[in-house]
């Protein structure tokens, strides 16, 4: 073999090596793994995130309701959180459609001085067995470091209600459809 014909051959090793390296770091993007968080005594929460999402709880006191806070593996694209509320004992329908429609549309307007937005235009969230609304609203004037982006919304999952915002610095970025994502597939169990 002459030194062309090496060169030739390593050239295409590196190259077939660029790009396994690259499907892979494009397959796994799309990856998910279902993260599980136990509920004071409404069961477990699953939720099917991105692998590539770094999670923690943050839990203020006993007994109290959670927050689940997601940020991307590296940098600050985003932020999500969702905090896990239940009602009363015996209130059926502490978090049926109409009552997180009328939650949401509340939160809304109390936010709408700050947004650049003349108002909140709710869409729906629907899951398998999940329904709730979100909006979305651009912040008039963010400090420095700030995001400048926020969708926000609850919804309701098994006898779960989830309030959520997702803070992001791209009005149409794929962290928000991935978060969304993540709330359509939500499960309650009794685990």
């Amino acid at each position: 073999m002459n030194m062309t014909q090496k060169i030739v051959k390593l050239v295409s090793i590196v190259i077939l090596l660029v790009i396994l390296l690259i499907a892979s770091m494009v397959l796994s993007a799309g990856q998910m793994t279902i993260r599980k968080y136990p509920i004071p005594e409404h069961g477990t929460l699953e939720l099917s995130v991105p692998t590539s999402w770094k999670g923690e709880v943050h839990k203020p006191q006993e007994k109290m309701p959670p927050t689940i806070i997601f940020d991307p593996a590296k940098g600050n694209d985003f932020q999500v959180l969702i905090t896990v509320l239940w009602g009363k004992s015996g209130d059926q329908d502490f978090n049926s459609q109409e009552k997180v429609r009328t939650f949401v549309e509340k939160d809304g307007q109390k936010l709408l001085p700050n947004a650049v937005e003349p108002n909140i235009v709710l869409q729906e969230i629907k899951g398998v067995n999940n329904a709730g609304y979100y909006f979305s609203i651009t912040d008039k004037a963010p400090n420095p470091g700030e995001y400048r982006y926020m969708t926000r919304g609850a919804i309701g999952v098994g006898n779960l209600f989830l309030n959520f915002t997702i803070l992001h610095r791209v009005k149409d970025s794929q962290s928000v459809r991935d978060a969304l994502s993540v709330l359509q597939e939500a499960k309650q169990s009794a685990e």
